[in-house]
């Protein structure tokens, strides 16, 4: 008999798993079958602290891939049976920001796993609006495992976009969690001279070696920014941070060469974050602020592009793997981030 688990949230800290009936295509929808689906911080955070987006209760996950299961009346151009990855956002096309080819920052999302059912569940429905530019077919030799990290991917795409990352480039990647480590490989893709990463756990400092990373700081052994810019006099021309607080904004300001970019790529749990600038930096040495939120739906046919031609790579950032009934154990594993990377739900 078929069943459909999904992980429903109700309030901050109050999630469960429920069974609940398979959703059925109306017209113009369709309904995939989701094989995996990675956990996020953005699940976390939502989890623990809400936000203004979501609308209770609702499904959560926004990273996933599966297998088209149903198809509703007038749907053209998804077939059932075909392998897909559904972008985690399906933007109105008609804001002022869709319209300047910056959907990214759309006014009206219909986004999976906040203000509608998202993907940790063994089933989808994909409303009228995100049918077909929200669900990209997969490559054929891309495994439907490694699809559901097309999302995350996609923010760093955007990222390096943002970040204007060209060859000849020299980076430095603030944290050595997931996303640093696809800013690791992407930046090697985009042709970066030079990488450098600044982390905690030296386990994951040598995964970024191996995906191309030159040097390595450990911040436990390296306590102090200067350190670090004796062996780099020259600063890095970007800077990404992918941990930001207080101390990483305010040393990113020390990291950056001239005429460089900090690229603020995560956002903070709770609140905000209050730090020192000194504008003489900004102003003399020419240093831009950016930030870098989510992607347009070019860059996830991009990072779908890159996932197929580096699995290998990618593989490397998953940590575990949980059955989406052990939930609660893969959110306490996410909590362990000397052992945790990528974890990735299975059904």
């Amino acid at each position: 008999m078929s069943r459909n688990r999904a992980i429903v949230l109700y309030g901050v800290n109050d999630y469960r798993v429920e069974k609940r009936e398979i959703p059925e295509p109306g017209i113009g929808e369709i309904v995939v079958r989701i094989e995996y689906s990675g956990l996020c911080p953005s699940d976390i955070k939502i989890i623990r602290h809400g936000g203004h987006f979501v609308r209770y209760p609702v499904v959560l996950g926004h990273e996933m891939a599966g297998v088209v299961h149903a198809v509703g009346d007038h749907v053209a151009g998804v077939e059932v049976g075909e392998k897909v990855t559904v972008a985690a956002d399906i933007f109105c096309g008609t804001c002022r920001y869709c319209r300047d080819g910056r959907e990214n920052l759309c006014e009206n999302p219909l986004s999976f796993g906040y203000n509608i059912d998202g993907g940790h569940a063994d089933y989808l429905l994909v409303p009228r609006s995100g049918v077909p530019k929200a669900v990209f077919k997969l490559p054929d030799d891309l495994s439907t495992e490694l699809a559901s990290l097309t999302e995350p991917l996609a923010c760093v795409v955007h990222s390096m976009n943002m970040g204007r990352v060209s060859p000849g480039t020299t980076v430095a990647i603030v944290g050595d969690g997931p996303m640093s480590l696809l800013h690791v490989l992407l930046s090697r893709i985009y042709g970066a001279r030079s990488v450098a990463v600044l982390g905690l756990v030296d386990r994951k400092l040598e995964i970024a070696q191996s995906l191309g990373a030159d040097r390595v700081y450990n911040r436990k052994s390296y306590t102090k920014v200067e350190d670090i810019l004796r062996e780099n006099p020259e600063g890095f021309n970007r800077v990404f941070l992918t941990v930001v607080n207080k101390e990483t904004l305010e040393e990113a300001f020390k990291l950056v060469g001239k005429g460089g970019y900090i690229v603020v790529f995560a956002g903070v749990p709770a609140g905000s974050v209050n730090f020192t600038l000194d504008p003489n930096v900004v102003h003399y040495d020419e240093v831009a602020l950016v930030g870098s939120y989510s992607y347009t739906y070019a860059e996830y046919k991009k990072a779908l592009v890159f996932l197929r031609d580096h699995q290998g790579e990618v593989s490397k950032i998953i940590s575990h793997k949980f059955n989406l009934d052990d939930f609660e154990k893969a959110v306490s594993m996410w909590d362990n981030k000397e052992k945790s990377l990528k974890i990735i739900l299975t059904r």
